[in-house]
């Protein structure tokens, strides 16, 4: 049985939110610069955002590269011949294992699953594809949509 997350708006303040909305842009701000911010001081944030951490509410503390650096990223959509909890499962775990695979989506409509692929070439991604697509027989069809250029890119999701 799914676990029913609660939402924000009942389990969080004002306070929370505000931090949320900062750390999300700039988590290198400091617990004191934060505090000036939102109305608290050093030592209540950083004890608010240990609880958030805690509890999940944040994931990670990551830097966010130029992907455009670093190779190519594609949007690659999987449709499976028969769709049982099973081949779902076996297919997860697959993709799990996979450091190109950024993101991973099970999806409603014509196909099973969406993913963020992001590979040092085209040539990579299509032997890569080949190793892990083809070679699993569960899979019907896989299309693959290159990322020409990248227009707006948000982490942050609103929570006030």
């Amino acid at each position: 049985m799914p676990k029913i997350a609660s939402t924000l708006s009942n389990s969080f303040d004002a306070f929370d939110r505000a931090i949320l909305e900062i750390v999300q842009r700039n988590n290198q701000v400091t617990h004191a610069v934060i505090g000036d911010q939102v109305g608290l001081s050093g030592s209540a944030v950083r004890r608010r955002l240990a609880r958030l951490r805690a509890a999940g509410v944040i994931r990670k503390d990551v830097a966010l590269l130029d992907l455009d650096q670093l190779g190519v990223s594609l949007v690659v959509s999987v449709t499976f011949d028969t769709e049982t909890p099973e081949i779902y499962a076996a297919f997860e775990q697959q993709v799990a294992g996979l450091p190109e695979v950024q993101q991973c989506y099970h999806i409603a409509g014509d196909q099973d699953f969406l993913l963020i692929v992001h590979a040092p070439s085209l040539q990579y991604f299509e032997e890569w594809a080949k190793a892990q697509f083809m070679r699993n027989e569960a899979i019907r069809r896989y299309s693959t949509t290159v990322i020409w250029s990248c227009k707006k890119f948000e982490t942050a999701v609103p929570v006030r």
